[in-house]
């Protein structure tokens, strides 16, 4: 599917396609786009980044007229997802300022700062070593960013939700606390697994769950992600397409468009290879791998053979993945680099019990 393509999910409802990262090319992921017209509200979840997607948002939008209110939802801080953002102040133009509107979380405020350097530097100096070219955390950083063109992730208008008050939201039978939007044709359910700001979109209307980037993986890469968190994401999302309370399922970079049976298969799927994975590390432990780029090595060829993936299978990615599952089993680092020992807390050294490490 080519990047700026439209998937029409309904007559009120489109997905603007995105595209993968190739980083040897210099081609820059891209979140898919949602664009929804409820009544005279234009709702965009996510702006994507590149100006082919900037184009593709005003055609969709063109196409869904009229609308006099435009609202624009960001699911969560990284540059793939937020590049278009001032798009909403041209979409607005002529429209009374109180008609629009964006909200972006708080949680990702430090990642719109100095275009995200901070933050991604602080990721990728997980992997300083043991991953080729990245030596440099903050050069391999500027060099990633640097393909993220247009970059406007904030403006004058741009809220966070937590200035909101937190509801209590209801799809089906599942419970779930968020905001909601256009007399409840929109709701924002807080997930903040795949990082610390992250928010799915329900669109009722469409029957449509958009779990941008929670579904990137069994295992988060972000030094922000939480694990526990995402497991319970794809849960609840599986709980919600089970008992027919969504009919589809969209994400951020998966390009396609998950009917029920489809969208049950995958989100099982995940759930399914988060535990394998967890027993794969776990496993791996317990082999007496003594340093860790060999464990990191031998992780990922794990993951490759249990069909784990993520969003971005490349090098960069699956060693983040790895240092993740390594914090997620409670391993605490020492050092950086490839010298850096991961270690089991002592819990009462009178015990004399062995501890699994990875140097």
């Amino acid at each position: 599917m080519a990047l700026g393509e439209q998937i029409e999910i309904d007559v009120r409802t489109r997905m603007i396609a995105g595209q993968e990262l190739d980083m040897a090319a210099r081609q820059p992921d891209v979140g898919n786009v949602i664009v929804h017209r409820a009544g005279d509200l234009l709702v965009l979840v996510d702006s994507g980044v590149t100006s082919v997607i900037r184009d593709a948002i005003r055609t969709a939008a063109d196409d869904l007229a009229p609308w006099s209110k435009i609202l624009l939802l960001t699911t969560h801080g990284h540059p793939d997802h937020v590049g278009n953002n001032d798009i909403i102040t041209d979409l607005g133009k002529g429209l009374d300022k109180s008609n629009v509107h964006h909200f972006v979380s708080a949680h990702d405020a430090s990642q719109y700062h100095d275009h995200g350097l901070p933050y991604w530097t602080t990721s990728l100096d997980r992997v300083s070593g043991l991953v080729p070219g990245f030596e440099d955390p903050s050069a391999a950083t500027r060099q990633l960013l640097a393909m993220y063109q247009p970059y406007v992730p904030i403006t004058d208008i741009t809220r966070t939700y937590e200035e909101l008050p937190l509801e209590h939201l209801a799809i089906g039978s599942q419970h779930m606390s968020g905001w909601s939007f256009g007399d409840g044709a929109v709701q924002v359910i807080r997930t903040h697994g795949h990082c610390a700001g992250q928010v799915v979109v329900h669109l009722p209307e469409a029957r449509l769950l958009h779990l941008s980037d929670e579904p990137n993986g069994p295992c988060g890469a972000m030094h922000d992600a939480n694990q526990m968190n995402i497991f319970a994401a794809l849960a609840q999302a599986l709980t919600l397409v089970e008992t027919d309370a969504v009919d589809i399922v969209t994400e951020g970079h998966a390009f396609e468009v998950f009917d029920r049976p489809t969208a049950a298969e995958r989100l099982s799927t995940l759930l399914d290879q988060a535990a394998a994975l967890d027993g794969a590390a776990q496993a791996l432990l317990s082999g007496g791998i003594d340093d860790l780029p060999a464990f990191v090595d031998a992780f990922v060829a794990r993951s490759q053979a249990l069909g784990v993936s993520g969003a971005n299978p490349n090098p960069m990615f699956n060693t983040m993945m790895t240092i993740a599952k390594l914090r997620e089993l409670g391993l605490v680092a020492k050092g950086k680099g490839p010298q850096q020992t991961w270690s089991r807390p002592v819990l009462d050294d009178s015990m004399g019990a062995p501890s699994s490490s990875v140097e």
